[in-house]
């Protein structure tokens, strides 16, 4: 009997001292650098195992710069390595990064396709900078690098976010686990660079770094437009705030006034530099429709055309569906709850409109994009979960509740009295707007966006585990394949 007690403390004396370890560990690892290293260290590992499997070695392939159409490989000096098609947009961030201040039609082998090109320049500027005025051996591992460093500056800033919440440093993962990030560095897209511009500049505004917030975020639009919601959110809280005088102009307003106008220069500069269409409305026409119009047959595409027997096209297309939604999904479920900025609620709001329900056939008929140009709407969901209070609402509700009655059964029995009165009137009005469509319609959503719903970090892990196999699926994919 006196062995069984010494063994069981024993045992007991070890757990303690492993969680003790692993406590140690976890509080060190609480850091938003760690984040960022992590970040970096695994999509450095995607990025060379894509280098070496499938582009066999040819930094130059992460390019997409296409044997037709836009892409010339006889007019490129010097040559780079092509694939077998019409390419990616990847080939023209490489084309401006050239010379990003080289507008003609067609330069360095590259001819574009749409306007809109000339004015997202932003990450083709910092590779021309860093290769030296666009070295073009350089270029090409250039790019890639640019965007490795930026999925790790968007841990780290997501780092910073989730502590702001009151969360693990290492819940800034959760910003670099959708799977549209795969094509973003596998194929030198600008996602990366806007969206690290984006999250530092949302960081920026909430500590009241005004000047900065504005560059960060103007630097953003200038790298990818969609940005621009953002800047319309902040605009439209803040001159409603005008309106009702609760607020005056200030350096609060230069974080929509200078990206609105960097959007409007550019547009100009476009309009009188490039003959044709402007590059504003290429953007509306090519990549908007009506809501809905081209998600839901997108999507409805998608189950019918996928297989029971094997991983195809279009179930990548609908496995990347269902890690979008479920994200997003939840995101607007706790939007009520969640304890940010009316700016940052409304952007949200404003990216999957922009993103998702007006996104043309240009993107839900694509089985080549794996979702990348939805990537704001998620990052800004990711936002709204971890700012949901962890804890149990409901109960601090009840308590301060029960707080308030107490106070006021001390008041006597004329307030009593009173807040009878109007308690009864209350409760007519409810029971009255019970009775109505309207008022059953406004209890229900009440209920399904509720104001108290709260997301422990074991229910968002459960929720995170739906990208991140996604994302591991996909990444493979990619490494073997283009």
């Amino acid at each position: 009997m006196g062995n069984r007690v010494q063994l069981t403390r024993a045992a007991s004396t070890e757990a303690s001292a492993e969680t003790a370890v692993s406590s140690t560990f976890m509080r060190r690892l609480n850091h938003p650098v760690a984040a960022g290293i992590i970040s970096l260290v695994l999509w450095l590992g995607f990025v060379l195992a894509r280098w070496q499997v499938w582009a066999q070695g040819h930094i130059s392939l992460f390019i997409m710069s296409g044997m037709k159409d836009y892409s010339h490989p006889s007019q490129m000096v010097p040559p780079i390595s092509h694939v077998p098609s019409q390419g990616y947009d990847g080939q023209f961030y490489y084309r401006f990064a050239r010379n990003p201040f080289n507008w003609n039609p067609t330069a360095y082998g590259i001819t574009i396709d749409h306007n809109y090109r000339y004015t997202r320049i932003g990450y083709s500027l910092i590779a021309w900078i860093l290769s030296g005025g666009g070295h073009a051996r350089l270029l090409p591992t250039v790019l890639v690098v640019i965007n490795l460093i930026c999925v790790g500056l968007m841990a780290y800033l997501g780092a910073k976010l989730a502590q702001e919440s009151g969360r693990h440093a290492l819940w800034g993962l959760a910003f670099v686990v959708y799977v549209g990030l795969v094509i973003s560095v596998g194929r030198n897209t600008s996602e990366p660079l806007a969206d690290a511009c984006m999250l530092a500049g949302i960081l920026a505004y909430r500590h009241r770094r005004y000047v900065w917030a504005a560059l960060l975020i103007a630097y953003a639009v200038f790298t990818n437009e969609p940005i621009l919601v953002l800047a319309v959110s902040f605009a439209v809280v803040r001159l409603y705030q005008m309106w009702k005088k609760r607020v005056k102009p200030g350096l609060p307003d230069l974080v929509w006034v200078l990206p609105g106008a960097v959007y409007v220069l550019l547009q100009l500069a476009e309009k009188v530099v490039v003959k044709g269409k402007s590059g504003g409305v290429s953007d509306f026409t090519s990549n908007l429709t009506l809501p809905f119009k081209a998600l839901v047959p997108g999507v409805v595409r998608d189950i019918v055309d996928s297989s029971a027997s094997h991983l195809g096209l279009y179930d990548y297309n609908l496995l990347d569906f269902i890690a979008l939604a479920v994200i997003v999904v939840a995101g607007l479920l706790v939007i009520r709850a969640a304890r940010v900025s009316l700016e940052e609620k409304g952007a949200f709001v404003g990216f999957v409109l922009i993103e998702i329900v007006l996104a043309s056939g240009q993107f839900w008929d694509s089985t080549f994009g794996e979702g990348r140009t939805y990537i704001d709407a998620f990052l800004l969901a990711i936002l709204m979960l971890l700012a949901t209070p962890a804890g149990t609402v409901t109960a601090s509700v009840a308590g301060a509740a029960e707080a308030v009655s107490g106070a006021g059964a001390a008041v006597g029995g004329a307030v009593s009295d009173a807040a009878g009165a109007v308690g009864g009137a209350v409760s007519d009005a409810a029971v009255k707007a019970r009775t109505t469509l309207a008022g059953r319609t406004l209890l229900v959503l009440g209920k399904v966006f509720s104001a108290d719903w709260v997301m422990t970090n074991k229910r968002l892990g459960w929720l995170m585990v739906v990208p991140v196999i996604v994302l591991v699926l996909v990444a493979r994919r990619h490494i073997l394949h283009q």
